[in-house]
């Protein structure tokens, strides 16, 4: 397991798309062997500004490297994801 990048996804329980999405992100987790956490947009105030969901962030030691916006398929997101892992 890579321990200096995690995977957040951003999520809100009211939103189709998000829960349609959940698949992908642990797809993605387990593919990258990374931690995946789950950040419920309707229970916390983020420290990122987003601009929609469902998010997906990738931080090395708490930085921001990489970040996709909306329902992306399985093979896209991890074809742009390789590069940061």
């Amino acid at each position: 397991m890579n321990n200096n990048i995690n995977l957040l996804f951003f999520y809100s329980e009211n939103c189709g798309a998000c829960r349609d999405y959940l698949s992908v992100a642990d797809k993605l987790s387990k593919a990258f062997d990374l931690t995946l956490q789950k950040q419920n947009i309707d229970e916390i105030k983020p420290q990122y500004k987003l601009d929609g969901i469902p998010t997906l962030i990738l931080e090395n030691n708490g930085v921001e490297i990489w970040r996709s916006l909306g329902n992306v398929s399985f093979q896209q997101v991890y074809k742009d994801m390789k590069d940061f892992i």
